[in-house]
C-alpha cells in the first residue's frame, strides 16, 4: 500500500485483486459494505446505509468489541460510476468540519488500483486516518478474494 500525506490531506493507494465495476459495487452497495468495512481491529461494521446519488447520505455504524458505538455520516458530492466517487465524512472527534473523501477506481484489466484521499485530517487525526484507511481496504481486499459462502 502507498500512503502520502501534506499538512491536512492523506492519500492511500492499493491495487485490489478485482475488476473496476466490482471494486466499485463491493464499495456502494451496502450490504457488501457491512460485510468488509472496518475501522481498525476489534471493529465491525453493525449498519450500513447508503443513498448512492449526488446530494444522497449514507452511515457506517461502527463498533468495537466493547461495546462503543462510532457513526461514520457523509454527503455524496460526486458519483461518477465505476470510476469515482467524492463525499463528505464526519467522524466522531473530528473537528466540526467535515472532511472530504475522493476515491478514485483505476482500471487495470482483472484489477483495480484504489487511490483514496482523504483531504481536511486534522494532526491529531492523521493516524488513526492512515491505520482507518489501511484496515478498511485490506478488509475490502479479503471480502473481494474468499469465496461467498454458500447455504446447503
Amino acid at each position: 500500500m502507498k500512503g502520502q500525506d501534506s499538512s491536512d490531506t492523506l492519500t492511500v493507494s492499493r491495487t485490489v485483486p478485482a475488476k473496476r465495476t466490482r471494486v466499485f459495487r463491493a464499495w456502494t452497495n451496502a450490504s457488501e459494505v457491512k460485510q468488509w468495512w472496518t475501522i481498525g481491529e476489534g471493529w465491525t461494521t453493525s449498519a450500513v446505509e447508503i443513498d448512492l446519488r449526488v446530494g444522497g447520505k449514507f452511515s457506517f455504524g461502527n463498533e468495537s468489541d466493547t461495546g462503543a458505538l462510532t457513526t461514520i455520516t457523509g454527503e455524496f458530492l460526486v458519483v461518477e460510476r465505476p470510476s469515482k466517487l467524492v463525499y463528505t465524512w464526519r467522524f466522531p472527534g473530528a473537528p466540526s468540519e467535515s472532511s472530504t473523501i475522493t476515491v478514485e477506481f483505476h482500471d487495470m484489466g482483472p484489477q483495480t488500483e484504489v487511490v483514496v484521499t482523504h483531504t481536511k485530517v486534522s494532526k491529531e487525526m492523521l493516524l488513526g486516518a492512515i491505520g482507518g484507511w489501511e484496515a478498511a481496504i485490506a478488509g475490502l481486499i479479503m471480502f473481494l478474494i474468499t469465496p461467498p459462502k454458500t447455504s446447503k
